[in-house]
Order: C-alpha cells, then sequence, then structure tokens
C-alpha cells in the first residue's frame, strides 16, 4: 500500500514555482527563462503564493511521513526550510532566506527518499530473518 508522496509534490512544485519567479529567486529565473518559464513572470504575484502553499504541502507531506520515518531531524529541516520561506517573505523580505529555505527543502526532500529507502530495507531485513527461524 502506498501513501500519496506530498512531500515530493510539494518539493517538487515549490523549485518548479520559484525557477518561475524572476524577482523572488533571481539567480533561479535565470535557470527558469533557459527553460521557457520566464512567460510566468506578469504572474509573479500568484507564483510566490504557489510556492508558499507548495512548501506547506511539503511540510505537511514531510510529518504524515514521520510516521513512519521517526527522525527528528528530518521533521526539523523541513520546518525550518517553511520557517525561513515565510520569515523572508513577510517579516525579513530577503532573497537570501528564500534561496536558503529553497536550499533546505530540496536537501530535506533528498534526505527523505534515502531515509525512506533505510527503512524500507531494514523492515525488509527484519521480516525475512523473522521467518527463517
Amino acid at each position: 500500500m502506498t501513501r500519496p508522496s506530498f512531500e515530493k509534490f510539494g518539493s517538487f512544485g515549490a523549485v518548479l514555482a520559484a525557477l518561475a519567479c524572476p524577482i523572488c529567486f533571481p539567480k533561479l529565473a535565470l535557470v527558469g527563462a533557459a527553460l521557457g518559464l520566464s512567460v510566468l513572470a506578469p504572474y509573479e504575484g500568484y507564483v510566490a503564493v504557489a510556492v508558499q502553499a507548495l512548501f506547506v504541502v511539503a511540510f505537511v507531506g514531510q510529518w504524515l511521513t514521520f510516521q513512519r520515518h521517526r527522525n527528528r531531524w528530518l521533521l526539523s529541516l523541513s520546518g525550518i526550510a517553511t520557517l525561513l520561506l515565510f520569515v523572508g517573505y513577510y517579516v525579513f523580505p530577503s532573497a537570501v532566506l528564500l534561496q536558503m529555505a529553497l536550499l533546505g527543502l530540496a536537501a530535506a526532500s533528498v534526505w527523505l527518499v534515502v531515509e525512506l529507502r533505510r527503512c524500507a530495507r531494514c523492515a525488509t531485513t527484519a521480516s525475512s530473518g523473522g521467518s527463517d527461524a
């Protein structure tokens, strides 16, 4: 039984939306323009809201999968990245904070994939070890 991968959808969507947001993420805008996402520049306000919504979706996905992997450090990284995003938008408007938030979310997503594979391997080993006895 597989669960929907909210964290993967949210992380991928946030990175994709950030590529289309030239003022919020100026360095990523170069890559976004190369991919043809600069046509979304007139809708930057909507894209900024989409980035925030997708960060929340990714954090909710991380929270839901926390029940399987129980890695508090991973959940903390995702939470800090989400918090940095909102601080970068509303408290101290800063492109640097937004870039750090995006990097933190990407790192948490990669770490989650590694963690889930490790948990699956441990579960497989435990179940096969128990049937041999």
